[in-house]
């Protein structure tokens, strides 16, 4: 079964607006993108600044200090539907501009981009949740379960000939928000090597100690793909962190081979000197995680 895949954020502060509006452009970096088909990305407005201007143009002066500034919209669909790459897909895209023009007014959409440079390709919109009355008003569009599901069955109801249904009605599956499915993704990615190889026995062979290390990394990497397995009942897009920490799955199979040619024929003392310094790469790995994982908060 092929889905039309809907999810908002809610975003309260021009802080929180910048800092999608930096993952949406790109000015930051973005894990799970391919910077060599980010220039196929698509933007109805040209930067990032401009787009934030459209917002606070719409703001009216007169708001409540906790009010939604602006509704973030992804759009997407399922990564198996057969219609990507093709004119589908253009319609698909189309019809999704069309139905956020009739719902909100095209005078409220700030901006709108159309991202390539991922798996699945996506639409984010960025809106100012005036209502009828000219009001800031975000609980009308957005406000109860019985709206949220409303919106969804409109939203699939626009899509359904190119191939695509909406999610179960009445499921008791929580709807997850953009910031929520981010951070889901982005911890199933998260692993670093920390375990240190095990002690060779007295009179075990090179091969027998050769499957103990190999476990011992093995067993650190399961929970990687086991996390990212679990987020693709809820996530259908999940299916590319999948990849990633499966991917990382094999390349520290592979990593261990030389860890074994290194420690052939070496006594004790010498493995001992081959491990400190996996503790030190290892240190560096956590290091650059971190990184990694600061510029995602700003991004979010």
């Amino acid at each position: 079964m092929n889905y039309a895949i809907l999810r908002t954020a809610k975003l309260k502060t021009m802080g929180n607006i910048g800092g999608s509006l930096a993952h949406n452009y790109r000015t930051i970096e973005t894990p799970n993108t391919d910077p060599n088909r980010t220039p196929k990305n698509e933007h109805s407005v040209a930067t990032p600044e401009t787009v934030k201007q459209a917002i606070q143009n719409r703001l009216p002066e007169k708001r409540r200090a906790d009010a939604v500034l602006c509704i973030e919209y992804l759009i997407t669909a399922s990564p198996e539907w057969e219609g990507w790459g093709t004119g589908k897909e253009t319609e698909f895209f189309k019809r999704s501009n069309q139905w956020l023009n009739d719902k909100h007014g095209a005078e409220n959409i700030a901006g709108m981009s159309i991202h390539r440079d991922i798996s699945t390709p996506q639409l984010v919109a960025y809106v100012v949740p005036i209502d009828q009355r000219g009001k800031l008003n975000c609980k009308a569009f957005l406000g109860g379960r019985v709206k949220l599901s409303q919106m969804q069955t409109d939203f699939a109801n626009t899509v359904t000939d190119l191939g695509l249904t909406r999610g179960k009605e009445g499921s008791k599956s929580r709807h997850t928000s953009i910031k929520a499915y981010y951070h889901d993704i982005n911890n199933a990615r998260d692993f670093s090597i920390t375990a240190e190889p095990p002690k060779p026995e007295i009179f075990e062979s090179k091969a027998r100690y050769g499957e103990k290390v190999i476990a011992a990394v093995i067993e650190q990497i399961e929970p990687t793909v086991k996390a990212a397995n679990s987020i693709l009942t809820d996530y259908e897009k999940a299916r590319v962190d999948k990849s990633v920490a499966e991917d990382s799955y094999d390349t520290l199979k592979k990593r261990v081979e030389p860890y074994l040619l290194a420690t052939q024929g070496l006594n004790q003392e010498d493995i001992a000197r081959v491990n400190e310094v996996m503790q030190l790469e290892s240190r560096k790995i956590a290091v650059e995680r971190n990184k990694i994982k600061k510029a995602m908060e700003v991004s979010k």
